[in-house]
Parts: structure tokens; C-alpha cells; sequence
């Protein structure tokens, strides 16, 4: 597999990740990161923070699986970087769940149930799609995991404690997918209350607002494309060579640096 991500999230040391023994999770992790809304540099750091954590390991294969268990261990670091390693342990584990290879264990999470209730109640009464489900369930499970302090039971979540765990999800994500996680976090905390879990009703949360075309065009209109490259003089050379370039990029979807490398 290419690793245009890695070279998207890594443009001047990609080879370091790419050619690396565990270059294959690294190019699958950055390709998640990426689908799953991640900003560039987060995804940087999870990317760079994995590599080392496998590295260390020096037994994986693109077929091996993980517990929680012995992700906890794999990730343990110095304690002045542990919040960020934790985090990149959190983002792998929501990895290895979309390709079945985090190990189910005897569940001891505190808040299992509820969300097993929850997951039912998303299939059942609310009739959404199994993926739809996952990741409903996924921002859950990182809101309790992240905002709660160790064994602090779900009745003391304050709209303090929903706006700061908000707020560090902002600071990892972009507006649009930061939105979809404050609205599947709106509808857990509404279902919390409807079950008296927690007291107040917390699903008040503001949402960053987008603009539509607030963001560059992905592509230019056909007729614009036919244009541009009818205005290129091809009577010389170096014409003829900026005519093919951009013909290629047109036609195939080929980056300048994937062109020159023909």
C-alpha cells in the first residue's frame, strides 16, 4: 500500500514511517485518524507516538492483536507525556475495534451496562445502523473515560465538566468533525438523563458553526480544467511538459511529485 498519508502527515520524513516493520499500521492508524476527522498535527502525534510504542514491542505483524491489558502497559511513558500517550492509546483501541483486533476481555469497566443499554437502545428504539451505533457508542465511551476522574460516579458530570471535555476534543479535531462528536454526545447525555443517571439536563452544548464553501474547492469545474490547459502554449518545450503535467494531474488524479516520478 502507498503511503500517501504518511507522506500527506509526514511530507519530509515519510520514509521513516513508511519503511518502518510496523510501516503497515502506522499507514492503516494515519488512514483512520484521517476518515475519523483528526486535524494534521494530532494525527502527527499519535502517528509518531504509536511508532514508538510498537517499535519498542519488536514482535508486531500486520496480523497481530492487542488487549486493553497490554495496551495499558505498551503505553506506559514518562510521566510528563502520559496524558498524551493515554490519548493515543484511546484513538488505537477505537482503531483496533473497527478492524476486530483489540481482544475482548472479562469486562470490568464500571460503565459497561450502561453502555450496553445504551447500544441497545441506539439499535432498537432508535433504529440506527450497526456503524452508526459504533460510533455513538465510541464518543460515549470517551467522554466517560476522558472527563470522569478515576472511580467518580456518573452523577457528579457537571456542564463543567461537559464544556472542558468538549473544549479538548476541539483541540484534537476539525469543526465538521467536531460537530458529529458534540451531537452524539448531546443525544448520550440526553438518554443518561431520561434513565435519571445523571440529574441535570447537560445536552445543551454549543456547536461550532461551519459555512458552506468556507472551504477551498476539492476540485475545479470541468470547463475551467478544459481552459486552463487550452492556454498553454505547446509551440515549445517546456510548454508541451507543463501541458502534459497538468493533462495528467487532470485526467488520473496524479500529484505534481507522482507525475515527475513517471
Amino acid at each position: 500500500m502507498e503511503a500517501t498519508m504518511l507522506t500527506r502527515l509526514f511530507p519530509k520524513s515519510h520514509r521513516r514511517y513508511s519503511e518502518s516493520p510496523v510501516g503497515d499500521w502506522l499507514q492503516g492508524f494515519a488512514e483512520w485518524l484521517t476518515s475519523q476527522g483528526y486535524a494534521c498535527a494530532p494525527a502527527r502525534g499519535h502517528v509518531r507516538r504509536l511508532k514508538q510504542v510498537l517499535q519498542r514491542v519488536g514482535t508486531v505483524t500486520s496480523e497481530s492483536s492487542f488487549t486493553s491489558n497490554e495496551l495499558a502497559s505498551l503505553f506506559l511513558s514518562p510521566a510528563r507525556q502520559q496524558a498524551r500517550f493515554r490519548a493515543t492509546q484511546r484513538a488505537f483501541e477505537r482503531f483496533l475495534r473497527t478492524g476486530n483486533r483489540l481482544i475482548t476481555e472479562l469486562d470490568s469497566d464500571r460503565f459497561a451496562p450502561l453502555l450496553a443499554s445504551y447500544r441497545t437502545y441506539l439499535l432498537e428504539i432508535r433504529g440506527l445502523t450497526v456503524a452508526t451505533v459504533a460510533q455513538h457508542v465510541a464518543t460515549a465511551s470517551t467522554f466517560l473515560a476522558e472527563a470522569l476522574p478515576p472511580d467518580a460516579p456518573l452523577a457528579v458530570v457537571s456542564a463543567q465538566v461537559v464544556e472542558a471535555f468538549v473544549t479538548s476534543l476541539g483541540q484534537r479535531l476539525t469543526r465538521p468533525s467536531l460537530q458529529h462528536s458534540v451531537a452524539r454526545l448531546r443525544a448520550f447525555l440526553r438518554f443518561c438523563h431520561t434513565r435519571g443517571t445523571v440529574r441535570e439536563r447537560l445536552d445543551s452544548i454549543d456547536t461550532p458553526r461551519t459555512y458552506r464553501d468556507e472551504l477551498p474547492p476539492r476540485a475545479l469545474a470541468w470547463n475551467l480544467v478544459q481552459g486552463l490547459l487550452r492556454s498553454i502554449d505547446r509551440s515549445d518545450p517546456l510548454g508541451c511538459r507543463d501541458h502534459a503535467i497538468l493533462y495528467l494531474m487532470a485526467h488520473y488524479g496524479l500529484r505534481p511529485s507522482e507525475v515527475v516520478s513517471l
